[in-house]
């Protein structure tokens, strides 16, 4: 799920035209005081904290004097920390199927893997392992030695996520607000405990507030999922959150802590074309 920087700036350029682009802080804030929204209004918003979006989204955003809200992985923000679906890839798409074969959370679905690796090949892979709890998953990956293989097959992986002094950056722009996207990204389902799930929806808020000395009101659910429980602590919690389910979000109906977005990528966005049509949800 990449953008390349002149499909973002393309984007904007789209949505500027389109639409009446608003920070998602202001549209809650807007709603919460009963004040009508704009019909058209549409907010722009990034998961993780991935170092590509300091590098080449955020001198986008200021050319266009565009806000946006970035959701952080609290405690990965500044580490070696690398998302379990990266690495995989890293590792197929270089040549060590073989070695992925060896473990036996990998073995059924990489062993039907033939001819060359595919990106599509490798998304159908990772989307097969979501049965599995992302412990398990780290842990398969830490009895096979990824990082050695990694640097083996590939030379290595370039950092993930980008540190705090560049997400303060961000947040000091006036353009991008930071919203906790939990401590370490674990799915919030009923694998995990009440205690762990308090720890990844209010202590990343804590951490995060902190770091940034303002106000964190904005959450973000790792891989849209969530259970009763958790949901129930994020509206504690926090003032909105997202999710990954696609639609609209219609002012009279609006559903604070469960709210839709639109996913992009390149492929299906490329083009103005495109962009419209994924928008309308032809793609």
């Amino acid at each position: 799920m990449l953008i390349r920087p002149e499909t973002l700036e393309m984007h904007i350029q789209e949505v500027k035209r389109q639409f009446d682009l608003i920070s998602l802080k202001e549209w809650i804030d807007l709603h919460r005081a009963g004040v009508a929204v704009p019909d058209r209004a549409c907010a722009i918003t990034f998961d993780d904290g991935w170092l590509d979006n300091y590098q080449y989204a955020f001198p986008v955003l200021q050319t266009y004097s565009t806000p946006a809200t970035l959701f952080a992985v609290v405690e990965k923000i500044g580490t070696d920390f690398q998302f379990w679906p990266n690495i995989l890839a890293n590792l197929l798409l270089h040549g060590a199927k073989q070695e992925l074969e060896r473990h036996p959370i990998f073995q059924p679905y990489v062993n039907r893997l033939t001819g060359n690796v595919t990106v599509d090949q490798v998304a159908g892979v990772i989307k097969q392992l979501k049965v599995h709890t992302d412990a398990d998953i780290f842990d398969a990956l830490e009895q096979i030695n990824w990082r050695a293989l990694c640097t083996s097959y590939a030379g290595g992986m370039t950092p993930a996520l980008m540190n705090w002094d560049q997400l303060c950056e961000m947040k000091q722009s006036g353009l991008v607000d930071i919203g906790s996207h939990t401590c370490t990204h674990r799915r919030l389902t009923n694998a995990l405990s009440q205690e762990e799930l308090e720890y990844e929806i209010v202590h990343s808020k804590t951490l995060l507030e902190q770091r940034l000395q303002s106000t964190v009101d904005l959450f973000c659910f790792p891989n849209g999922d969530y259970n009763d429980l958790a949901l129930s602590l994020v509206k504690q919690h926090y003032r909105a959150s997202v999710t990954t389910q696609r639609g609209i979000n219609k002012d009279y109906e609006l559903n604070l802590h469960e709210l839709t977005r639109i996913g992009l990528h390149d492929e299906v966005s490329c083009s103005r074309r495109l962009f419209r049509a994924r928008l309308s949800g032809w793609v």
